[in-house]
């Protein structure tokens, strides 16, 4: 699982959008955490997660808006519920 955290709907949508292109993983979220920051979370192998999280790190660094990025190799399968993430993620056709 990788998290990006980013300032602004836009931002956000650009680094998911970076995402998504660089790497086959699945995009969640966005997740608006308050304050205009907003999370958006890769799913998948951790190779292609930590190259998707570096690209999208790297566009919202661009826009100035990138606050924090981090990458957990096999979260607990309680996070989810945990922190009620209730998106249901389909991997792009």
């Amino acid at each position: 699982m990788g998290l990006l955290e980013v300032h602004g709907l836009t931002a956000a949508i650009g680094a998911a959008d970076a995402m998504a292109k660089a790497a086959p993983i699945l995009v969640d979220g966005p997740f608006l955490v308050g304050n205009g920051l907003v999370t958006v979370i890769a799913r998948g192998e951790i190779a292609a997660v930590s190259e998707a999280v570096e690209a999208g790190a790297t566009a919202a660094v661009r826009l100035g808006r990138l606050t924090a990025r981090h990458v957990i190799g096999r979260p607990s399968g309680e996070v989810d519920t945990i922190f009620e993430f209730q998106h249901e993620v389909t991997p792009p056709t």
